[in-house]
């Protein structure tokens, strides 16, 4: 909401149009609250056209017709991002509905299982790996395809975590992850940079989502808030909003950015009580 004279508050949406003529596909955007849903309304807020992905295709639904009585053009897609078929699926529903696509943001994540040093195996440490990185690859990759970078503006955000600034060693893979996502980041920005392309990455904290609800659910986040700098727990509609300024046009002179929305949690050491996170969920 915005303030206008007089003390009333209009929506967002009736004063900003930073995304008017853009098209976007935001992954995993279907569950409720998600980061991936938040982002995808914040955009259609802010007058992007948006392709919505997730794998629960009753769950996605919902969310489109959500979507659509808000007055957004969207479309959804299902299917794993874990297929290597879905990128190229989602771009081209892009290109199909809506004649290009402009915006990505990546926020497929996860953990296989959460254990130490001594307790990980192999395939654990890969396939953690694999989750955090190859889907956003793979749908930047579809986009350059089908023409991300042709008109010079392209835009691409990518959702990361704070877990690389922590030293639990349960979450030891899920970090090691999280810092190549990082470092796949920053270099995409450096090689995408001249055709105009611009990628950052958002790291959240601990966010409300459905992925975390087992930290929050008892008391609705306010212990795990009162451990925050800020002493409230990050929502889902923070790292939208910070998404959404990395992705406008005010952030034109921004790239290789890792923007950590936290309440100030980075700001301190150690780490936190781990949860496992089903494979395949917005971070």
């Amino acid at each position: 909401m915005t303030p206008i004279s007089g003390g009333g508050r209009v929506p967002i949406e009736a004063v900003n149009n930073r995304f008017g003529g853009r098209v976007a596909v935001v992954t995993g955007s279907s569950a409720n609250p998600s980061i991936g849903r938040s982002c995808a309304l914040r955009l259609g807020r802010e007058g992007a056209s948006v392709v919505i992905n997730g794998r629960d295709e009753n769950q996605l639904a919902t969310t489109e017709h959500e979507l659509r009585d808000l007055g957004f053009d969207v479309v959804a897609v299902a299917g794993s991002m874990e297929d290597d078929a879905t990128p190229d699926r989602l771009i081209a529903a892009a290109i199909d509905h809506f004649g290009r696509v402009d915006l990505l943001v990546n926020t497929i994540g996860g953990i296989r299982s959460p254990s130490t040093l001594e307790h990980m195996d192999k395939a654990a440490l890969m396939g953690t790996l694999e989750l955090n990185t190859w889907p956003t690859v793979a749908l930047i990759q579809a986009a350059l395809r089908r023409g991300l970078a042709d008109d010079g503006g392209g835009s691409v955000v990518n959702i990361s975590s704070g877990s690389p600034h922590k030293t639990t060693p349960s979450m030891i893979a899920y970090a090691a992850a999280k810092a190549a996502l990082n470092t796949l980041t920053r270099t995409m920005a450096a090689d995408l940079g001249p055709r105009g392309v611009r990628v950052n990455a958002v790291s959240p904290g601990l966010t409300k989502t459905t992925a975390t609800k087992g930290m929050w659910k008892d008391d609705d986040g306010h212990s795990a808030g009162a451990n925050v700098v800020l002493g409230h727990l990050t929502q889902a509609d923070d790292i939208a909003a910070a998404a959404a300024f990395l992705l406008s046009d005010d952030a034109r002179q921004i790239t290789g950015v890792l923007l950590d929305v936290d309440g100030g949690n980075h700001l301190g050491g150690g780490g936190w009580t781990p949860i496992t996170s089903k494979p395949e969920t917005s971070s």
